[in-house]
């Protein structure tokens, strides 16, 4: 039996939660959710029932490479990064080329950033399916 599966959330060990939040509100644009709980623990929507949730905890032991990563598709990669940019945030491409949009090889474009734990995130405009 084939099951379909959507995205809920994805949660983030971070060092910093205010910092975290203000990166992922600020940068790419995520809305905090309220809601009573932990207070180091932040939600933010990624739009619709997507959800992204930041927990503040010791961050020492985190082993992040680009190769462990993150992905999320947008309409218009052209205005993410020009928005980025002026935002002052550095994007690359796979290879680590500064201010460059790189190709999968799917056929889609990609950007990466660094949010400031250092968690890698992949910005693409994978739009349409590619394989059923």
């Amino acid at each position: 039996m084939r099951h379909n599966y959507s995205l809920d959330h994805f949660a983030l060990l971070v060092g910093d939660l205010e910092r975290s939040v203000a990166f992922y509100t600020d940068i790419l644009g995520f809305t905090p959710i309220e809601r009573s709980g932990s207070a180091n623990v932040a939600w933010l929507t990624i739009g619709g029932l997507d959800t992204i949730h930041l927990i503040e905890g010791d961050f020492g032991t985190t082993h992040l490479t680009k190769d462990t990563h993150f992905a999320l598709r947008i309409d218009d990669l052209d205005a993410f990064v020009t928005d980025i940019a002026a935002k002052g945030v550095t994007f690359y491409d796979w290879p680590g080329n500064v201010g460059k949009i790189g190709m999968r090889r799917d056929g889609f474009r990609q950007a990466y950033l660094q949010d400031p734990d250092g968690y890698w995130i992949e910005i693409n405009d994978h739009t349409q399916a590619v394989a059923e």
